[in-house]
C-alpha cells in the first residue's frame, strides 16, 4: 500500500536587510562645515557690532539724521528769511527764534545759534550759507567728497555755529556742549568729568570729547577756509560748526550711565551694549559646538 508520507516542511527564506551606507562620513562632513562656518559667523557679528557703533559719519550719506529717536528734528523756517544774522539781540533774549531753537536741543551757552542746513549765517557784513559751511567740513577738514543727489534734492539738518571769543579753546566748547546735551538725558555732569583719571587714564567723557572732535570744524572768516588745526582760535574771525543732526545722532546711542565704560579707538565709539551683545553671540555660538570639538 502506498501511503503519502507527510510533506517536508520549506525552509523559511531568510532575508537579511540591506545595510545601508555608513553614516560616520556624514557626521565628519556636518563637524567640518560646522568648524567652517562658526569663524565666519564670529567674523559677520564683529562686522554687525562695528556698524552698531558709533561712527563719524560721511557727509556724503548723513544729510541730517532728522527723525531718530532721541535726535530733535531740525527748526522750522525762520520767520525773518533764509539769512540769519548771528547774535541779534531780539533772536538771542528770552522768547526769542534763537532762544527757541537752541531750547529744542537742550543748548545754550555752548552754540550762539542753531541754523538749518538750508539757511544762510550771517556775521557782521559778511553772509556764509550753511551748506557752504557743509561742503568745506567734509572736503577740508575731513578729506570726504560730498555727494548730492541727482535731482539736487537734500534733506535738511540741523547746525550749531559759535563765534569764537577771546579766551576760548574748542575743548572746552565742545565739553559745554556736551554737558548741557546730556542734562537733557537726565545726566549732570561735574565741572572736571572731562579730566583723566587717577590712573592716568581719559574718562569717557574725555573719550567722548576726542570722538566729537571729528564732527567738528572751524571755519576761517577771512580766508573762507574750515580747518581741522584746533590749536589757534581767533576771537571774531572763526566759527566753529558742529553738525547737530550728525552729532547727537551718534551721542544718542550713549546710555548716560555707562558713559564711563564708553570706549574709542580713535574713530569709532564703541559703547557697552554692543561689546556684551557681542560675548553674548560668541557664548552662544560656543555651546553650541560639541565638547570635543572645542
Amino acid at each position: 500500500m502506498h501511503m503519502d508520507l507527510p510533506e517536508k516542511p520549506l525552509a523559511r527564506e531568510v532575508v537579511k536587510p540591506v545595510k545601508g551606507p555608513s553614516r560616520l562620513p556624514w557626521l565628519i562632513a556636518l563637524v567640518v562645515l560646522a568648524l567652517a562656518v562658526v569663524p565666519l559667523y564670529f567674523m559677520w557679528k564683529a562686522g554687525a557690532v562695528g556698524d552698531q557703533a558709533a561712527k563719524p559719519p560721511s557727509a556724503a550719506t548723513q544729510q541730517g539724521q532728522a527723525g531718530q529717536a532721541g535726535v530733535p528734528t531740525p527748526p522750522g523756517p525762520s520767520k525773518h528769511g533764509e539769512v540769519i544774522e548771528l547774535n541779534k539781540p531780539e533772536d538771542a533774549a528770552p522768547g526769542g527764534e534763537q532762544d527757541q531753537r537752541k531750547k529744542q536741543f537742550g543748548l545754550d551757552k555752548s552754540v550762539d545759534a542753531v541754523l538749518r542746513s538750508d539757511e544762510t549765517v550771517k556775521v557782521g557784513d559778511q553772509s556764509v550759507p550753511v551748506s557752504e559751511l557743509e561742503r568745506k567740513l567734509a572736503v577740508q577738514s575731513r578729506g570726504e567728497l560730498l555727494e548730492r543727489p541727482i535731482d539736487g534734492s537734500s534733506q535738511v539738518s540741523a547746525w550749531g555755529v559759535h563765534l569764537v571769543n577771546p579766551n576760548d579753546n574748542l575743548w572746552d566748547i565742545h565739553f559745554v556742549l556736551l554737558r548741557e546735551y546730556l542734562a537733557t538725558r537726565g545726566l549732570k555732569l561735574a565741572a572736571d568729568a572731562d579730566e583723566p583719571t587717577s590712573g592716568g587714564y581719559s574718562s569717557g567723557v574725555g573719550r567722548t570729547l576726542k570722538f566729537a572732535e571729528h564732527m567738528v570744524g572751524v571755519y576761517n572768516l577771512k580766508t573762507g577756509r574750515m580747518s581741522s588745526d584746533l590749536s589757534t582760535l581767533e576771537p571774531g574771525q572763526k566759527l566753529v560748526v558742529f553738525n547737530l543732526s550728525e552729532l547727537f545722532g551718534a551721542l544718542a546711542k550713549i546710555n548716560p550711565q555707562e558713559l564711563a565704560q564708553v570706549r574709542f579707538d580713535g574713530r569709532t565709539l564703541f559703547f557697552p551694549a554692543d561689546e556684551a551683545a557681542a560675548q553674548q553671540a560668541e557664548s552662544q555660538a560656543l555651546q553650541q559646538i560639541p565638547d570635543q570639538k572645542r
